[in-house]
């Protein structure tokens, strides 16, 4: 008898391990790549000079989103949407105040993260670098504990008098713009962390399914790389952005997007108007770059400093493109990752001097547009002009790892458009961002033609600007076609369609 249940409880377990193994190789592993201040200047969208050759050869082997767009142009919220699968509006976090997400997650305690759902069915999930804004990050998301490196580790800079010397972390206003140290890769952050997601992918476990999670920081600000990625570019003044200053028909509050630095520039005795007229919001815009050290405060950027932003900005994205290429070489590699699904994307665009403005927090289509690239298994390669934004990548992943999506999600599967590239999927794309310290919100919505935005007075709910874009003949956005009377129907039919679908 006792031998008899030796012998059975032997049967069960190994049945056990045989029904794990056989579902976890039906269950797809996931590696999403998330690329911070990321806008669409690589080869597979069109850059030639850009250095970008491992990123080009995901998007040869999957599918390129030609217009995807983030809902929220800044780093906390746009992740916080993407990864919890809702809008910004029923998030309410449009700040990077850690108390806001808390009191998020305290009221939304019912909407798991694609990260804790996938867990809660069965996969192992970890992340590396920054997934959610650094400190934002939810530990019951993960199997382990993440890997988001040094606190403060954005303001990773080398010692200019020893660059061999271990990497330091900044002093936020005390910052350089950029460093091009002649060190090896695994000298700066991305690089070690490529190194750490290496071995795990090739010691992940065997009984489930893996959702790995890794974020680069680059190219967001301060620019610092490897120099041999500077020595790559030149820039001439061909670089410089189209329409870099405003017409007089685009509201100041579109374009300006130094209003929520009025705190940082007076800790450097500094007093910024709050708001700027025309004139001020010029000298003034894109003050997250210049509260850097090595580029002025206010006034005019000189082309000079322009180019060299411009050439920093490049060889960050090389950097990573690079590291990128380490982790696409491990995966082919691996016998339990090579036929995982890859998903890269990032958080929001930037401008480089369009509008004056450099960085992101604005609806503009520099702003708003973002790389995003699916590979996988069943997934058919190629081009899709399909409107797609980021909070559809959460609905998307459970339809590829055949889990049930959770109700509260305000995203739609991509899958069709992963089994043929060539199919439509929405009609609209939407996007908003608040201004002066939430007075004021802008809403956009991006048809295959247009861009309409809807500033409102948040208090009254009054409108008080209203902008449009014709990409067919104004593809950078440089004219409002809002305050021309003859457009004054085509204005109440897009504000119609975005009032009546807004979500």
């Amino acid at each position: 008898m006792k031998a008899l249940l030796m012998i059975s409880r032997y049967l069960v377990i190994a049945m056990f391990y045989t029904m794990t193994a056989a579902w976890s190789a039906d269950r797809p592993n996931f590696l999403m790549i998330a690329v911070d201040d990321l806008r669409p200047m690589l080869g597979c969208y069109g850059h030639s000079g850009i250095h970008t050759p491992n990123i080009d050869r995901l998007a040869e082997r999957g599918v390129v989103f030609e217009r995807a767009y983030c809902q929220y142009a800044k780093c906390g919220t746009s992740r916080l949407s993407l990864m919890t699968g809702l809008r910004p509006d029923t998030i309410g976090v449009f700040s990077n105040n850690e108390k806001d997400v808390a009191a998020f997650r305290k009221r939304h305690s019912d909407a798991p993260s694609i990260a804790a759902w996938l867990k809660q069915h069965g996969y192992h999930t970890q992340s590396f670098g920054k997934i959610y804004h650094d400190g934002w990050d939810n530990a019951a998301d993960w199997n382990v504990p993440s890997s988001p490196g040094r606190p403060r580790e954005m303001w990773e800079v080398v010692d200019d008098a020893d660059p061999g010397q271990p990497t330091l972390i900044a002093e936020r206003l005390d910052c350089p713009i950029m460093q091009s140290p002649d060190v090896d890769d695994e000298h700066l952050f991305a690089g070690r962390m490529t190194t750490q997601v290496i071995a795990t992918l090739n010691s992940l476990p065997k009984n489930a399914p893996a959702f790995l999670a890794v974020g680069y920081r680059r190219p967001h600000l301060p620019f610092i790389a490897p120099k041999k990625y500077f020595d790559m570019y030149q820039p001439d003044e061909s670089w410089l952005a189209p329409g870099a200053i405003p017409g007089d028909d685009l509201p100041v509050m579109a374009w300006y997007n130094s209003d929520g630095y009025v705190g940082s520039a007076r800790r450097v005795g500094l007093t910024m108007p709050n708001p700027p007229n025309r004139q001020q919001a010029m000298a003034w815009n894109g003050y997250e770059m210049r509260s850097y050290v090595g580029v002025p405060n206010h006034g005019t950027i000189d082309v000079a400093t322009q180019l060299r932003l411009l050439q920093a900005y490049a060889a960050c994205v090389s950097y990573v493109d690079a590291q990128v290429g380490r982790l696409l070489n491990s995966v082919d590699q691996s016998p339990q990752f090579r036929d995982a699904t890859i998903i890269l994307w990032s958080d929001h665009g930037w401008h480089l001097g369009e509008k004056t403005a450099w960085g992101k927090m604005s609806n503009y289509e520099i702003a708003t547009r973002v790389p995003l690239i699916i590979s996988g298994p069943g997934i058919s390669p190629g081009r899709t002009s399909a409107i797609a934004e980021l909070v559809d990548l959460y609905p998307t992943i459970c339809h590829l790892a055949d889990v049930e999506a959770p109700s509260q999600l305000q995203g739609e599967s991509l899958n069709t458009v992963l089994q043929d590239p060539q199919r439509k999927s929405k009609a609209v794309a939407f996007s908003q961002y608040s201004r002066f310290g939430g007075k004021y919100m802008g809403r956009a919505i991006r048809t295959d033609r247009y861009r309409f935005v809807k500033w409102i007075d948040v208090k009254t709910q009054q409108v008080v600007e209203r902008e449009l874009y014709d990409h067919q003949t104004d593809p950078h956005e440089t004219r409002n076609l809002a305050v021309r009377i003859e457009n004054s129907e085509l204005v109440q039919r897009l504000e119609h369609q975005l009032n009546t679908n807004w979500r």
